[in-house]
């Protein structure tokens, strides 16, 4: 395992463990107001300090955690389980199916993906479900293109050619035999996704289309801190921190997930 590696897995599974605890236990209730106490600064009773109501950032940060690591899990698994499929039948149709994916992906890569999942939301209306819908609609063409490249791939082994042969039928070979193959560049994607999905899930709460109060979402304390940066910098300081780790943990996963399904790297080594 390269350091990549190790260093995205530790810091992805310190996150989910701090997230999971918060379904156990909270400093104090995310939505607990102490108003003679508001905007104190970092403490030890407060140790992100308190917001303009008086509610403990600490407790928000950790409850913020669950809809923005929720939200990029749905998105990513809705992609893929979409995406998927469609870039495997692609790959193995050939063809106007296989042209017809291609260009709609090119579609849909010409616009940037918070700007679909702004669209998709602002039309479908603001929420949870519809955030998940928006930001998996840019993932579909996302896995279908790298399940497409990975499979063309493994159409040509000798172990397919002999699986035709046998007369197997071509769905049954990629059900059975490719898809496993090309699992590991599928889990690679599914980590930088969960990264970007987390980025749009905060955009999309930042602009009031993510999740919406009284549940916590780390967009939308971002949002809530900008008229006080100057005054509590550690409004905007612990959730845009929790962001930025959470995205960077996932993604030094990926990249050493990469590192780790890449053939190369055993030949060089």
């Amino acid at each position: 395992m390269t350091t990549t590696f190790r260093a995205g897995a530790v810091l992805t599974a310190l996150i989910l463990a701090l997230v999971l605890l918060s379904f156990l236990w909270l400093p104090y209730p995310p939505q607990a107001m102490d108003i003679p106490d508001r905007l104190a600064a970092p403490s030890l009773a407060h140790p992100f300090g308190t917001d303009a109501f008086g509610r403990d950032v600490l407790a928000n940060v950790l409850a913020g955690g669950r809809a923005s690591l929720a939200v990029g899990a749905l998105a990513v698994l809705l992609g893929a389980g979409v995406g998927v499929p469609l870039g495997i039948t692609a790959a193995i149709s050939g063809g106007w199916a296989d042209e017809l994916l291609s260009r709609l992906s090119d579609v849909v890569f010409a616009f940037p993906a918070l700007l679909i999942a702004v669209l998709a939301a602002s039309i479908a209306g603001p929420g949870v479900p519809d955030a998940v819908v928006a930001i998996g609609i840019f993932n579909i063409p996302v896995f279908a293109r790298v399940a497409r490249a990975a499979a063309r791939a493994q159409w040509q082994r000798d172990y397919v050619l002999a699986a035709i042969a046998a007369g197997k039928r071509r769905f049954f070979i990629a059900r059975a035999h490719i898809l496993p193959n090309i699992l590991p560049a599928l889990c690679v994607q599914a980590a930088i996704q969960s990264s970007l999905a987390i980025l749009a899930e905060s955009g999309l709460s930042y602009v009031g289309l993510g999740v919406q109060p009284p549940f916590p979402s780390w967009g939308r304390m971002l949002d809530d801190a900008g008229t006080l940066v100057t005054t509590a910098p550690w409004l905007a300081l612990f959730p845009g921190l929790a962001i930025l780790l959470t995205s960077f943990a996932l993604a030094l996963l990926g990249d050493g997930l990469r590192d780790l399904a890449d053939p190369r790297r055993e030949t060089a080594r």
